[in-house]
């Protein structure tokens, strides 16, 4: 059993949101996109919701849309969880018999089992309070009539929900009280008889301490005078434990300890972060093999929280065999080099409000997999949080932009710009893969005979965009353009001599850039690349040439949603 589908409305930052879930689906987005909202809208509905409709809802988690809003006046909250079956996954008849008596079970045509699950809450005017309330609906959407009273405890043992966050401390999850870990602790297994003879020998310890340690004797002469204050225990009023006696107080002072590099053994609250937060997933992993009871959700926070880039892709294997459904939300671009492109949902802040953004499984071609797979997913991850694509032909211009946007105090990164090569890859596959994930982009190319190959793989993936807002071809290449403003030096270092000889053309004469450009050795165009970023950001403003500065000013402004 797993959830397929997630509806919100007025939660939080999220004015209406669909996603479709799979077995496993990874989030990713902007902060403040929704990514956590996803997570806690699915606790509030499947691990803290109960049967007497207790408000789990706070009066910020309506979607207030604007500075004026108030809780009070604000739409419901609406929130639906639709369960499927499907192939891979098909329900057990118990479970299909416990969900029919509970009068919730509604079965397609394609004889696919569901059940959907609503959750609302809204202001109550006559009482001046939130009233919460939860149905179940068939497959058009309407309220199920005569559902048993006990239909949501029936789904939440059918499905259990465990979300860990980003902040996942050691210190209180390794504790006694922590959820995780206090089923070992409190399933120790002992019979009565091994368990009296363990605690004999704790006490026989505990005495050798207390007898070694000669000041303890004087701690006890003193306190033994609160008896002629205050009445106590009759006999020997006053002990010292040294090590606990009993069995369960021992397993409550339980404490993780990791071996250093050195060999050294110390508690694991004392290794780095990353350490700590890894050990804290295994410690989820451990707990999750213990549960028989239900289908698991797992939710997942920044698995990837204060690990090193390698860490995060060898953790990939360890998270994916988690048992049940799993849904993770990521700021790593390593992380994703590890994922199928099919299950990541981008978040991301639209005119229309927080919308999610897909692959889906039939939009790319083999080839089309094969070489997003090479290009951008294995090496390149990080490409899938931006906002904008700038798409350019080759490695000058992933030079030489950037020194651009400097010289004239444009920041990409904050922008949310990322500057992709598409040369040794497919413009096309870029355009189509952007438009899924709703990722903008602009591309700039050579006006030379490229053109009629890029520009109708371009035109194909407009998507109602006009020409001017996805593409151009300002110049006839870059050399050109930059030796046109100013950047001969440059490039006058690395043409050779016997080159420079075979241009038929003069200086000042039309053509003559071209052909200059045309007998640069290919290598030298790339290493002079570098000396011309350089330069321009030395030059500032004046160093960038008109062509350029009017590929950046559109693609900042297509990033800011103009």
């Amino acid at each position: 059993m797993r959830i397929t589908v997630l509806r919100i409305e007025n939660f939080r930052g999220i004015r209406s949101l669909d996603l479709d879930l799979g077995r496993v689906t990874v989030l990713i987005g902007e902060n403040n996109s929704g990514k956590t909202s996803v997570l806690d809208a699915l606790k509030l509905c499947l691990q803290d919701l109960g049967p007497r409709r207790r408000v789990v809802f706070a009066a910020l988690d309506f979607h207030l849309p604007d500075s004026a809003g108030e809780p009070s006046t604000a739409d419901p909250i609406k929130i639906d969880v639709t369960f499927s079956d499907g192939p891979d996954d098909g329900w057990d008849d118990e479970l299909v018999a416990r969900l029919n008596r509970a009068r919730v079970l509604q079965v397609d045509d394609e004889g696919r089992n569901h059940v959907r699950l609503r959750v609302e809450c809204k202001y109550d005017t006559i009482t001046r309070e939130f009233a919460q309330d939860w149905s179940f609906l068939d497959l058009n959407g309407d309220r199920l009539s005569r559902v048993s009273p006990r239909a949501l405890a029936t789904l939440q043992d059918a499905i259990r929900y465990y979300y860990l966050t980003a902040l996942r401390d050691a210190g209180s999850h390794f504790s006694a009280r922590g959820r995780f870990w206090r089923p070992f602790l409190n399933d120790s297994q002992l019979s009565p008889d091994r368990k009296a003879e363990i605690e004999d020998r704790l006490q026989e310890v505990n005495d050798l301490v207390v007898s070694s340690h000669a000041s303890f004797e004087q701690v006890q002469t003193g306190l033994r005078r609160v008896q002629s204050v205050v009445p106590l225990a009759s006999g020997e009023a006053v002990s010292i434990e040294a090590v606990p006696g009993r069995m369960f107080d021992m397993l409550a002072r339980a404490q993780i300890q990791l071996g250093t590099t050195t060999g050294a053994k110390i508690p694991l609250v004392r290794h780095g972060e990353g350490t700590q937060s890894l050990a804290v997933l295994m410690l989820f992993s451990a707990f999750l093999e213990l549960q028989t009871e239900g289908a698991a959700v797992l939710a997942l926070e920044e698995p990837e929280a204060h690990l090193h880039p390698s860490a995060i892709r060898a953790l990939w294997a360890l998270v994916g065999g988690f048992s049940g459904q799993k849904l993770i939300s990521t700021h790593s671009g390593d992380l994703l080099a590890e994922v199928d492109i099919r299950d990541i949902r981008r978040l991301a802040r639209t005119p229309e409000g927080i919308k999610t953004f897909q692959v889906s499984s039939t939009l790319l071609s083999a080839e089309e997999t094969r070489k997003f797979n090479y290009q951008i997913r294995r090496a390149r991850g990080a490409l899938l949080f931006a906002r904008c694509w700038l798409l350019v032909e080759g490695e000058t211009e992933t030079w030489v932009y950037p020194a651009a946007a400097r010289a004239l105090d444009l920041n990409l990164h904050v922008e949310g710009i990322r500057i992709v090569e598409f040369r040794q890859s497919d413009v096309g596959m870029l355009a189509k893969v952007a438009n899924a994930l709703g990722i903008l982009w602009y591309c700039v190319g050579d006006d030379d005979a490229n053109r009629s190959k890029e520009e109708p793989k371009l035109r194909r993936h407009l998507e109602g965009a006009s020409e001017a807002d996805r593409f151009t071809f300002p110049y006839p290449d870059i050399e050109v353009n930059l030796l046109r403003n100013g950047y001969e030096d440059v490039y006058g270092g690395h043409m050779p001599e016997q080159n420079l000889n075979r241009i038929s053309t003069t200086r000042g004469e039309p053509g003559y850039w071209r052909e200059y450009a045309a007998h640069l050795p290919g290598r030298a165009k790339t290493r002079a690349a570098a000396e011309v970023a350089i330069e321009m950001e030395r030059r500032g403003e004046t160093g960038v040439s008109l062509e350029i500065r009017e590929v950046l000013e559109k693609v900042v402004s297509l990033a800011r949603g103009g």
